[in-house]
């Protein structure tokens, strides 16, 4: 694999096609650099000169008095090839082509789109692209995209889409949420992938120790013997998400008139991806779902699940849902039993789930410290899933207090929330926001992604 540093670590970065009007791509690259801090030398390039952005603009990249490692190409594609083949002149080493126009927009475009892969082939450069939004590396405060952010959070995941969905509107989304934020260390556009890969992605971020989660989105595969290669590499150190598009005839049409892509034996890359131990995300929601889980929480040591709910009725449709993916309603110890049992009628007998709505009589925060820390504390329990209803009778001030001594407590096991409320349900997200425990609205997705890291987990142990 040919070093990808220049591309994610660039020391310099040229912006051809920098524009001083707001909107165009050429102004937001260049403005997210700036507002981002950037920790490199910036060169915009445009041939009317002049000063753009409060930086002096060079009429071409000959002008640049400095070495440049990076560039972004941001022109029409009829010129993009062109740019490219002076960028390989200057000397420069990776490149992002955000023009669009190749393999996704017909014959002359993927004419056009082997042309430039001819030319990158022969420079040597590393390019993403081409029609691509752009990506983020934060090893130096790279923010290079032409979707606007007027935040970004660093964190534990590497997330590559290609679609500009993924690196694009779908992450402003993300920074933007006010709770349950996830930070990117790295958000990247592949667009046409006429050099850079997810093979070669994996195996860049597989070395960074600030990444604890890869995630993929593909619409087609390449060169699979390459991705699986790069997963058995990076799988018994760090887990690697995937949400494979286009299995369906129709998504695979669709796809190919987006990004140009070849769509593959559905049945072959299913197969493929679980051997390599790539855990598969089946929907959008599935995908983010699971990055949340894998990024926030411990895997756990086995499939047994505690369950505490204060609705019975919801906590039988988790117990249905957890026998559908494989796992276990954990057996309860007696000393568990014993520990819980004063605070519930003498009619009923703790069980799992552990429903604790008779329970709220002894306060709510007591009941809810007293069942969350004795499920934790029993060795027969893997995670726990708390099933809550905030609401104006479960309402208590040491929330984020009650939660952050039962993490601490427990700090091997994972424990996944659902919520079911109102105005009091965003007054405990509030609370716990930072504490990293994922919230979910319902039960089917923390029960999936529970499920998805105990298979990981089993896979891992495996692999080592």
């Amino acid at each position: 694999m040919n070093d990808l540093r220049s591309l994610f670590e660039p020391v310099s970065i040229a912006v051809i096609g920098a524009s001083a009007t707001e909107g165009k791509a050429g102004y937001t690259v260049l403005r997210n650099l700036l507002d981002h801090k950037y920790q490199g030398a910036l060169y915009p390039v445009n041939p009317r000169g002049g000063t753009i952005l409060g930086l002096p603009a060079y009429r071409d990249l000959g002008a640049i008095p400095g070495p440049v490692e990076a560039a972004f190409v941001i022109v029409p594609a009829e010129r993009a090839n062109e740019a490219v083949m002076a960028c390989a002149a200057r000397g420069i080493r990776a490149g992002v082509i955000v023009s669009s126009g190749f393999g996704e927009a017909g014959p002359e475009g993927q004419r056009r789109e082997e042309e430039l892969r001819a030319v990158v082939r022969r420079s040597g450069m590393r390019c993403i692209g081409p029609n691509t939004v752009g990506y983020i590396s934060m090893a130096r405060s790279l923010v290079g995209s032409f979707v606007p952010y007027d935040r970004w959070e660093d964190g534990p995941v590497a997330l590559a889409g290609q679609s500009g969905l993924f690196a694009g509107v779908l992450v402003e989304e993300l920074m933007h949420q006010r709770t349950q934020r996830l930070g990117l260390r790295v958000a990247l556009s592949f667009g046409n992938k006429i050099d850079v890969d997810e093979a070669e992605f994996l195996d860049y971020v597989g070395e960074d120790p600030r990444v604890g989660v890869a995630a993929l989105h593909l619409e087609a595969i390449q060169r699979p013997r390459e991705l699986l290669a790069a997963a058995a590499r990076i799988v018994p150190k760090k887990p690697v998400i995937a949400f494979k598009t286009g299995r369906s005839e129709m998504g695979a049409t669709v796809a190919a008139s987006h990004t140009g892509s070849l769509a593959s034996n559905e049945a072959l890359v299913d197969a493929a991806l679980r051997q390599a131990g790539i855990v598969r995300a089946g929907t959008l929601d599935e995908f983010m779902a699971f990055i949340k889980a894998f990024a926030y929480q411990p895997l756990p040591r086995g499939p047994r699940v505690g369950i505490i709910t204060l609705s019975g009725a919801v906590g039988v449709m988790a117990a249905d849902e957890m026998a559908d993916v494989g796992l276990e309603l954990a057996r309860f110890a007696e000393a568990t039993a014993a520990r819980v049992a004063p605070l519930l009628p003498d009619w009923q007998r703790p069980g799992n789930p552990l429903d604790f709505w008779m329970a709220l009589a002894a306060g709510a925060r007591e009941s809810h410290a007293a069942v969350l820390n004795a499920v934790l504390d029993d060795p027969n329990t893997d995670a726990v899933l708390g099933i809550l209803l905030p609401y104006s009778g479960t309402r208590f001030p040491e929330v984020r207090q009650v939660f952050a001594e039962a993490l601490a407590r427990h700090p091997e096991k994972p424990l996944f929330l659902t919520l079911f409320g109102g105005a009091v349900k965003g007054e405990w997200e509030e609370a716990l926001e930072g504490l990293h425990i994922p919230i979910f609205s319902g039960t089917t997705l923390p029960v999936k992604a529970l499920a998805a890291m105990c298979r990981y987990a089993r896979r891992r142990a495996l692999a080592r």
